[in-house]
Parts: structure tokens; sequence; C-alpha cells
């Protein structure tokens, strides 16, 4: 299964593939805004309802979407590079749920390393939760979770004379935490839901050459951290054991929309 899931996912997330960015004169809110779209990009998700429907279960397949970017378009574009590449990034993985009895449920999604252009990402995430709503039996899926992400992005930009950009190896590291609960009810074959929660979001940009503007003190690297809201709205279809599922998140406010196709047992 995981010679085909994987494949798959990089399929999804290779057909809208980065283009060169470009970094200078960058502002510590220009790390904040980037490290906060990235990180919403790159946040845990399996595109899965909060519920557990019997004591055992297992569900493999993959998510690929897109994230809002303007802010990283704007860096890129202030950068002296072509910012429209950049008003949405892409996300995408290899991804598995199992629940287990007491209506405990883990989750976790997987990048490996991947080039695309000049850019290399690598993601990986796991999710925990409980769905207090199936253990006590009450007619609807209440549930609490956590979820953890961390993801990459480093890439290489030449030296441009004309924009005063150096010629630099950047990585930007990000961190994603996300306290959350949620609330699904199964229709059938369909099952709508929601969750909502605290975030917190933290990044690392750090350089070989100086890409930072005079305020930073000529530092090569910059680190951040935000902390914010979690909202998510999804529905999962079901016919057999395929299941397809959409899900729209926005994470201290930055919108994702995220797609799911999965086999469940």
């Amino acid at each position: 299964m995981k010679k085909f899931l994987v494949p798959l996912a990089l399929t999804l997330f290779s057909v809208s593939a980065f283009a060169d960015p470009q970094f200078n004169d960058i502002t510590k809110k220009d790390v904040e805004n980037v490290s906060k779209e990235m990180g919403t990009n790159f946040a845990h998700t399996v595109v899965a309802a909060p519920e557990t429907d019997g004591v055992w279960g297992i569900e493999v397949g993959v998510i690929g979407g897109q994230t809002q970017s303007p802010k990283f378009s704007d860096v890129v574009e202030a950068s002296g590079g072509d910012g429209k590449d950049f008003k949405n990034v892409y996300h995408a993985a290899a991804v598995a749920r199992v629940h287990i009895p007491f209506d405990i449920f883990v989750e976790a999604a997987y990048l490996p390393e991947q080039t695309l252009s000049s850019v290399k990402v690598k993601n990986q995430s796991f999710g925990v939760g409980w769905n207090a709503g199936g253990f006590f039996g009450w007619g609807v899926d209440v549930a609490i979770g956590y979820d953890h992400s961390t993801s990459q992005l480093k890439f290489h930009q030449d030296e441009d004379l004309a924009t005063s950009t150096p010629e630099a190896n950047i990585k930007l590291n990000t961190t994603t935490d996300v306290m959350w609960i949620g609330v699904s009810k199964s229709f059938v074959f369909v099952t709508p839901y929601a969750k909502f929660g605290k975030s917190s979001i933290d990044g690392d940009l750090k350089a070989d050459a100086s890409i930072f503007d005079g305020a930073l003190g000529g530092k090569t690297s910059q680190g951040v951290s935000m902390d914010g809201n979690f909202l998510a709205l999804g529905v999962n279809f079901q016919l057999t054991i395929v299941k397809l599922g959409a899900e729209f998140s926005q994470i201290q406010g930055v919108q994702r929309l995220s797609g799911k196709l999965s086999f469940d047992f």
C-alpha cells in the first residue's frame, strides 16, 4: 500500500510546484508572515471527521491542497522576484489514521524531501485525540485532540546585482501545534464535521548571507513565534471502503483548502 500511496501524494504535490523564490531585505514582520503561511500550509490534517466507528479501524490514503499566501508573494515581489507565482502554496502527503479501544485515535502524515524547481520541501505531522461522544454513547461524536507538524523549505538564490540580492542558501523551518475540540455526525454516507481551538506557529529563517534588513543588525537568522485561533470545517463521503473528503481550515487568519482520497477498513 505504501508503494502506491507515497508516489500518488508526490504526484499531487508536484503538479503545483513552487517556482523560484527570492528573499532580500527581509524584516522580522516578513519572517512572521511567511512562517505563518508556511506553518498553516503544512499544519497537520488527514481531512478526517473526529469520529471512531467501531472498536478498531484503520484508514490510509493521500491528501493535497493549497493555501493562500499573499504575504509570501509580497516578500518575493519586494525582493525583486516574481511574486505572482506565490499567491498560493501547496501541500500533499501520504496519511494514515487508526482508532483503537476507548475511542482513541492516532493520525500521521508524511511527505519525504522533494525538489520542486529550485526548492526542497519536506513535512511530517501527527495527531492524537479522544472521542468522548463515542465513549459515552452520546449519539454525536465530540472529541478533543492535539496536532503537531514540522516542515522545512530550502532553496538557493543567485546574486542579482540589479536588486542587490546576495547569493545565498536559505532555509525556513516551521513548527505548528494545534489544540482543538471537534464535533461530527454521520448521515448514511455523509459525515460533516467542525473543529475549533488554539494554535501556535514557530518559524526559523536562516541564510548563509545577510538577507535581512538593517534593523536586524546584519543577522543571518531570525526566529519568530505566533499564537492564534484554529478553525476547520469539513465533510467526508464514504462508499464501501473508499472515502473522499474536503476541508476548509483557517489558522491565525491564513486560509487553506484540502482534499482526500483514502481507503477505510
